[in-house]
């Protein structure tokens, strides 16, 4: 991490430890946030600084580093990252509040949680995390915009606010492209959930087929010019970030029983799994490539845009420790 990321981005670390919300899951493995991160980038419009288009192999490794924070010596941010790499759709209140802690609130007043029953991991906060980090990134391309680059201390810090750019344009690249699993999107996150019937008998949480779908299987089945070619460079402006998240998790949460159906017909993993288990999982893999894609376009023409008045005066209303 040391080679892609500056001071200011282990200040940004610290940040995100407080703001949001993991446990030990990999959605797609490394592999698989590979290929997204590589074809997202592949099929950003030219008019992306050349720094970020030009941001492989750091974005690569990158991406997953939300699945790094989760040793045994970060146990306090394990408990607040850990709930961003799911959602579960299902008993998700909706519409969706307007940010994490209206939903915790909401949540709250629906008794589902409360001290003694349970906490926000059991529902997961993807789509916050996915807001926040998104709101991260347009703050970040202003910021970089709005830089002079003449002496060369004016350029050696612009070159530091790119390094924090991609550092954030890569995580908030984990929390889009996790739920992009139709899994990661679902009650169904450990094996069958046995909170709802399962009559056709598929697997459950002691034949979790988490892992052995997006990394068993995407290691030996799944490769980039499997993913690349249905994702074209046509990038699309999101509207808002909570209700583009919110349509996008409750698409991939729809294919989700069609993952456990084909692991009951061959599990995954074992090298016998159905052929068509092959397209559906590039194509999985492709709406979370397209998806970040478009997340990182929005950020930078957001960002090009004049803020809005109500950001703006907020913002000029706070001190420089606020």
């Amino acid at each position: 991490m040391s080679n892609y990321v500056s001071f200011r981005c282990g200040l940004l670390l610290a940040l995100a430890a407080i703001l949001l919300g993991t446990r030990p899951m990999h959605a797609w493995g490394g592999k698989g946030h590979q290929i997204q991160a590589r074809v997202a980038l592949a099929n950003l419009p030219a008019e992306m600084p050349a720094f970020f288009r030009g941001s492989t192999e750091e974005m690569t490794m990158l991406i997953s580093e939300p699945d790094r924070w989760r040793s045994a010596e970060e146990p306090a941010l394990d408990e607040t990252t850990g709930p961003n790499h799911t959602f579960r759709w299902e008993i998700a209140p909706k519409p969706l509040p307007p940010n994490r802690y209206a939903f915790i609130i909401e949540l709250a007043k629906q008794g589902k949680i409360d001290a003694t029953t349970g906490s926000v991991r059991q529902y997961g906060t993807a789509p916050y995390g996915i807001q926040e980090w998104a709101e991260m990134l347009t703050g970040a391309f202003r910021r970089w915009r709005a830089m002079p680059e003449k002496t060369p201390d004016e350029i050696a810090r612009k070159r530091m606010q790119e390094k924090s750019i991609l550092f954030i344009a890569g995580v908030l690249g984990h929390w889009v492209t996790d739920v992009s699993n139709p899994i990661h999107a679902s009650i169904h996150v450990h094996g069958w959930s046995p909170s709802v019937p399962n009559p056709h008998g598929y697997a459950g949480p002691n034949d979790d087929p988490h892992g052995r779908y997006e990394g068993k299987y995407v290691d030996h089945a799944i490769e980039l010019s499997d993913v690349a070619p249905l994702v074209d460079g046509q990038a699309r402006a999101v509207g808002d970030w909570l209700r583009e998240a919110e349509a996008y998790i409750a698409a991939s949460n729809s294919h989700v029983e069609q993952i456990y159906a084909w692991d009951k017909q061959s599990r995954f993993g074992d090298g016998h799994e159905p052929a068509e288990a092959r397209p559906f999982t590039a194509a999985r893999l492709a709406d979370g490539a397209r998806e970040l894609r478009d997340y990182w376009y929005t950020a930078w023409v957001r960002s090009g845009q004049p803020m809005p008045a109500k950001q703006k005066k907020a913002a000029n209303k706070k001190g420089p420790d606020e």
